[in-house]
């Protein structure tokens, strides 16, 4: 596989606005950084991640990174073959964050909860458990594990609606924060397929007329906050090339492909979930190109068609991009071949010799 390298010239920025970074200073010093020093400084940055005032700053300034940061982040949480509850609410709440404007954060999260328990895990926790629990200073609160349960819901309700149990919320609604309540109550109103008149009584019975007016007030400002942040986080790319030479040991300012977790895998230059089994391809320049795309496409989750003669390597792309992301089963792949004996409804779609690729 090529090797990206991507330029951290942006930590200049995010250091004038975070003072942890302080304590890879050290290390950025030096015009040359070794691996051990880019391991520092990627590690470093992905539990800045997790801290809830930076957590869109990094994704900013670093989006070509923010699929690899949080990989690293999930593999601290499952470390040692237990959950760590303490960053697991706090990746919860990064995450949810990121919902919006990256469709990394989306695809990770969709992976990540196959095996990970809800974000308000600890409302099943007994007192016995909880105090077993080891929290850092930064523990969560309950609004933020609440607010952030309704943006994944938001995000993909069918999903998560069905995914986690949600009877201990129900307790949450006589609590005295009122975001707490706020939030739990859309949750449970989307959750039991609430109309927006349904919606309304319920609320209203949950909160007063001012405290209603004050959280829908609060989500304006959220909402206006949020779409300047995705004009931001388009405006700051990151700088990414690529070559077919092998990566060196040391670099000025940059990680190069040896340096991401190994649950991602970067393909021309785009940050991918990590691959499995990886088949051979000769790399030349249409190649990466025609790689490169295919790759955005993915990573943005967006359906594909890919359309030339026979033989022109259509295939070979869809099963090389299916390999290095861990999608070569048989399973997983389902090829249609449109020929004259293929029912018309479908010849009709866009001619023969074509191939459809949709990414699930």
């Amino acid at each position: 596989m090529e090797n990206l390298v991507l330029s951290l010239s942006s930590l200049g920025t995010i250091a004038r606005h975070v003072d942890k970074i302080k304590r890879v200073a050290h290390v950025m010093s030096p015009q040359i950084w070794s691996q051990q020093d880019r391991q520092c400084i990627l590690d470093c940055l992905a539990q800045l991640l997790l801290e809830k005032d930076y957590t869109l700053l990094i994704a900013r300034h670093l989006r070509p990174l923010t699929l690899d940061l949080l990989e690293r982040n999930a593999e601290r949480v499952k470390a040692g073959g237990s959950i760590n509850h303490d960053l697991h609410e706090r990746l919860c709440v990064a995450l949810s964050k990121l919902l919006s404007i990256s469709p990394d954060a989306q695809t990770f999260g969709a992976r990540y909860f196959d095996n990970a328990p809800p974000v308000f895990q600890r409302l099943f926790f007994t007192s016995e458990e909880s105090s077993a629990v080891q929290y850092g200073p930064r523990r969560m609160k309950l609004r933020d594990l609440m607010g952030a349960t309704l943006r994944f819901l938001q995000s993909d309700c069918a999903k998560f609606r069905m995914l986690w149990d949600w009877s201990p919320c129900m307790s949450l609604l006589l609590t005295s924060d009122v975001m707490v309540r706020w939030y739990t109550a859309h949750c449970l109103a989307l959750v039991s397929h609430m109309t927006d008149n349904q919606k309304t009584i319920f609320l209203r019975k949950v909160l007063t007329s001012d405290e209603i007016l004050h959280m829908k007030m609060k989500g304006l400002e959220e909402t206006q906050q949020l779409e300047f942040e995705k004009a931001l986080v388009l405006a700051n790319q990151g700088y990414v090339t690529w070559c077919q030479e092998k990566a060196n040991k040391f670099t000025r300012g940059q990680v190069v492909s040896e340096d991401l977790s190994q649950n991602v895998v970067a393909v021309c230059g785009v940050v991918l979930p990590r691959i499995i089994n990886q088949k051979d391809l000769v790399l030349v320049d249409s190649t990466c190109r025609n790689l490169r795309r295919l790759a955005l496409a993915v990573a943005s989750q967006k359906p594909v068609l890919l359309e030339g003669p026979i033989g022109c390597g259509k295939t070979a792309l869809v099963e090389f991009m299916a390999a290095v992301t861990g999608h070569a089963k048989t399973t997983e792949i389902l090829k249609v071949q449109l020929g004259d004996q293929t029912d018309s409804k479908v010849r009709d779609i866009k001619g023969k010799n074509m191939l459809f690729l949709m990414v699930l």
